[in-house]
């Protein structure tokens, strides 16, 4: 006679992972706003990486190793849980390129009701798509289902993060307008994780609860923790100018006043020193505003190259002549 049965396991959270995966959101959410900062106030040459840096840090470290280390957290009682390595590096790819998407398609023109609608949906479902990669990758030696209905309202609550993610990129312009918003894109993405996790059943077959193949999560874990904080420290002090740089928020909050004079119609042209050029992928400099520079010793350098002009050295060397 058969003696085995199936059995709904009992899931809990371990707080200590709970809370690893809130500040990563909150920090990854701030990395992503200030480098987000940067992008209308570079040139061509600098402003793919600061594309790119706000996706890392959007996509690969406020979402996916929040989602990560929330997985890590949960624990199901009477069974072991390894995590499949290609699943779990594809839902990596997919959360950043889905958050660089939608960067792009709002950063474009970030008051285009338009974009930003059909920016939020694709990160939204993307980051939905990233989210049940992830959980595909789970191995618990059971059968893993999910309540539809919490399914189609953890989707739900992906777009609408999203949505607020991108709108708030491309307005936040000040320290305490960075700060509350990374809390508020923070608090969005945890929810979306764990009302997912919330729709997750798991059943085994006592006696039969050992997962097959796969990493452990805890080694794992250690692994995305320290690389995650690591390039996002880099990423933020970078993006804050370092020790000496003119300040970002200035900047920024001078660049933002500019596109609103003129009914938030960035100019794409790439012409720098251009009043329309601070929309958020227009050129570097606003207008009537002298380029940051960049103080190291006695010798000042020009952060967008200026200081370097064959023609405003020669003017100097002639006025110093004359004098």
């Amino acid at each position: 006679m058969d003696l085995t049965t199936a059995t709904r396991h009992a899931a809990d959270y371990d707080l200590l992972f709970v809370g690893v995966s809130v500040a990563l959101a909150t920090v990854g959410s701030f990395a992503a706003l200030v480098s987000a900062l940067r992008i209308p106030l570079s040139g061509a040459a600098t402003r793919l990486r600061w594309v790119l840096s706000a996706a890392l840090s959007l996509g690969g470290g406020a979402i996916w190793a929040m989602h990560f280390m929330g997985m890590v957290a949960y624990h199901i009682d009477g069974m072991d849980i390894t995590y499949d390595i290609g699943l779990t590096a594809l839902s990596l790819v997919i959360a950043v390129a889905v958050s660089g998407i939608g960067l792009v398609l709002v950063g474009t023109n970030p008051h285009s009701v338009t974009r930003l609608g059909a920016g939020g949906l694709i990160a939204g479902l993307g980051v939905a798509a990233m989210h049940y990669t992830g959980m595909a990758a789970m191995r618990t030696g059971g059968t893993v289902t999910y309540d539809t209905k919490l399914v189609a309202i953890s989707v739900v609550i992906a777009v609408l993060a999203a949505l607020a993610a991108l709108w708030i990129t491309f307005r936040v312009r000040s320290r305490s307008h960075v700060l509350v918003a990374s809390v508020v894109m923070a608090t969005a993405v945890c929810g979306m994780h764990y009302t997912g996790m919330a729709a997750t059943r798991v059943t085994g077959i006592s006696g039969a609860s050992e997962p097959s193949g796969g990493v452990d999560p805890i080694t794992l874990s250690l692994v995305v923790c320290v690389l995650t904080f690591s390039i996002l420290a880099l990423v933020i002090f970078a993006a804050l100018g370092g020790v000496s740089e003119t300040d970002v928020f200035t900047r920024a909050a001078h660049a933002h006043d500019q596109t609103a004079s003129l009914g938030g119609k960035p100019d794409m042209s790439g012409k720098p020193g251009t009043a329309a050029g601070s929309g958020a992928f227009g050129p570097a400099a606003p207008a009537g505003r002298a380029a940051p520079v960049l103080t190291i010793g006695a010798q000042t350098a020009d952060v967008f190259g200026q200081a370097g002009d064959p023609g405003r050295q020669g003017h100097r060397r002639g006025h110093a002549t004359r004098r």
